[in-house]
């Protein structure tokens, strides 16, 4: 932890954070205990009776300087920043209905159903400048031919984001917190009035998207495939139809839509192919790739799962530019602190959690079980030494592929198991096949798709085609197999926080390998043991008569008579009750609203509950 002041940093940053968020309360009560505990520490030190060594050893271990100095100033700065940008959400447009607003378009416009979306930057609302200033908002109009840098000038009702309505129920407001949103605007007419001020690179990442959407439009004539394809190279997934984000959902490929560490290593790999053909340095090749890793960044919407894979490797990259040995735990660590300093409410964000989970499982479980694997192949080779060698050497290089796919995909699955429970309530039992089939697929689209952008081989998109359609047909097959989505009921606390626990003993005694710590903990059960088998022959008589009482005790409960409970359902239109008898039979009474071909109140309003 000394070694890693980045680590130590991080954890105090978050944990900060937490407190602040799900607390509400403010961090300098620690300070007066630390401060308290100082002068404590002084006065026993000072305390002639006191001066024990070992008593005076465990007192200096509260006062580790290097540690815990920099984690509680960490976790102190976090909670200040937290509920100060907290109080600001809730109270800075919390007297404004009608305003005249001053801002900038940031983002290019979202056709929704009822209007056309964009993200604003105010400059000032009733020509308050300071208190409003690079404030974001979305604004909502009919206006839709207004583009990123103008400098708009409107008036309009300031719309409060719905918080959650049920349990289990999507809270819009703590969402648009995650992405720095402080809620919407809504106004009629939208008048021009100049350019606003905005970076140039985001106009640079405009002009190259929109030529990357107008060269697949060109040259793609499926809408479908048009749309998936722009998903997978930008992670542009809102254009993309509901029912083919359901069957990669469904089908655990949903992590396909999201560009991540894959993309950022093919953008590695491009840049390092490309300018070593042209004969430039190792290292004109790595700063190039550095600055393109950024305005890559920049280019696929800032998201947290990019964010993360391209900090990464820059990280990595600079290493390697200093003559430093790159330490994934604190590449990893930079990252994600990067990204809660630009916005401590990223916490909260569900890809931000999905895709740093899943790369702290890559990180701990990967070698290993590609060594189990390895394992078993080195038992298998010596028994099949008579075998032609020309015939391994041609599958070895295809079974390796596999092995990693394989071992990668059961790393993130491990790791991220209770989380996919208490978040999506399902499990796939087919995660692995499915994401064996499309790895070769994938490769194949990232490559070509980003090839196809810059040269515009007519044959290279004929072939994307192929592979997006093989693609959609796999997420279709698999979503359709019923092991592949099994539903289950959300799990408490104590279930994640035990799996975990439990995950960090297995992964202690089986992968680390410790022959001390493996020797200590057998001792430690095997006395144990004795120790339980003498105490049940000593008293079994007394401990048979005690397990018969509490079965009983436990059964009897089942017959004591229940409470009737009734749950009112906020579905949006009218109300919705469950009514559980005292039997625990379950009774749900008009479960949402009418579905008509543009609205469904059951999809926007209704959570799924289970009773157990």
């Amino acid at each position: 932890m000394i070694n890693r002041p980045i680590l130590i940093i991080l954890l105090g940053y978050i944990l900060g954070i937490i407190i602040g968020l799900y607390c509400k309360i403010s961090i300098a009560i620690f300070i007066i205990i630390i401060v308290i505990s100082h002068f404590i520490y002084n006065h026993i030190c000072k305390n002639s009776v006191l001066r024990n060594r070992e008593i005076r050893h465990y007192i200096y271990i509260f006062n580790i300087k290097k540690v815990i100095v920099i984690f509680f100033i960490s976790m102190i700065v976090s909670n200040t920043i937290v509920l100060i940008l907290n109080n600001k959400y809730n109270s800075i447009f919390k007297n404004i209905k009608e305003a005249k607003f001053i801002a900038t378009i940031m983002e290019e416009p979202k056709i929704k159903q009822y209007s056309v979306r964009y993200k604003i930057k105010i400059e000032n609302i009733d020509e308050d400048i300071i208190k409003y200033k690079n404030v974001h908002l979305y604004l909502n109009t009919k206006r839709d031919n207004l583009k990123v840098g103008d400098k708009v000038k409107f008036t309009g009702k300031f719309v409060e984001p719905e918080i959650q309505r049920n349990y289990g129920g999507f809270n819009y407001k703590e969402y648009l917190k995650s992405i720095g949103i402080y809620g919407s605007v809504n106004a009629s007419q939208v008048e021009i009035i100049g350019t606003g001020k905005i970076a140039k690179i985001k106009l640079i990442v405009v002009k190259v998207a929109n030529h990357i959407k107008e060269v697949i439009k060109q040259n793609i004539e499926n809408e479908n495939n048009r749309n998936l394809l722009l998903g997978i190279l930008l992670g542009n997934d809102e254009d993309i139809e509901n029912q083919i984000k359901e069957s990669f959902r469904e089908s655990s490929l949903s992590h396909l839509l999201a560009v991540s560490g894959m993309h950022a290593s093919y953008v590695i790999l491009g840049v390092s192919i490309l300018l070593s053909k042209l004969k430039f340095s190792k290292k004109v090749i790595k700063i190039c790739t550095i600055i393109l890793l950024i305005f890559f960044i920049f280019l696929t919407g800032e998201t947290p799962s990019v964010k993360r894979a391209c900090i990464m490797a820059i990280m990595s990259i600079i290493a390697t530019l200093i003559y430093r040995k790159s330490d994934i735990v604190t590449n990893l660590s930079i990252s994600l602190l990067i990204i809660l300093i630009q916005n401590p409410f990223s916490i909260m964000n569900l890809g931000l959690i999905l895709s740093f989970s899943a790369t702290i499982g890559i990180v701990v479980f990967y070698k290993n079980i590609l060594y189990i694997f390895s394992k078993k192949e080195d038992q298998q080779c010596e028994n099949i030494k008579a075998q032609k060698h020309n015939k391994k050497k041609i599958l070895k290089k295809f079974y390796n592929k596999i092995k990693e796919i394989v071992s990668v995909s059961i790393s993130v699955q491990i790791f991220i198991f209770p989380l996919t429970i208490l978040i999506f309530n399902k499990i796939s039992l087919t995660f692995i096949i499915s994401n064996i089939l499309v790895s070769f697929i994938i490769g194949i689209i990232i490559i070509l798709g980003f090839l196809s952008i810059i040269f515009r081989f007519k044959i290279c998109f004929f072939i994307l085609e192929i592979c997006l359609k093989l693609l959609t047909s796999i997420a279709d097959i698999f979503s359709e197999i019923s092991i592949s989505n099994i539903i289950v009921a959300t799990p408490n606390l104590i279930f994640v926080i035990s799996y975990y626990i439990l995950l960090i003993l297995i992964y202690y005694i089986i992968f680390l390998r410790k022959k001390h710590f493996k020797r200590v903990l057998e001792i430690k059960f095997l006395t144990f043991v004795d120790k339980f088998k003498l105490v049940f022959f000593n008293h079994k008589t007394n401990i048979l008569i005690s397990i018969i009482l509490i079965v009983i005790l436990i059964q009897s409960i089942k017959f004591i008579p229940q409470n009737l409970k009734i749950h009112f359902i906020d579905v949006g239109q009218g109300d919705s009750c469950l009514i559980i008898t005292p039997k625990n039979k379950t009774i749900l009474i008009d479960g949402g609203g009418t579905k008509s071909s543009t609205y469904d109140v059951r999809e926007k309003y209704t959570t799924t509950i289970f009773v157990r």
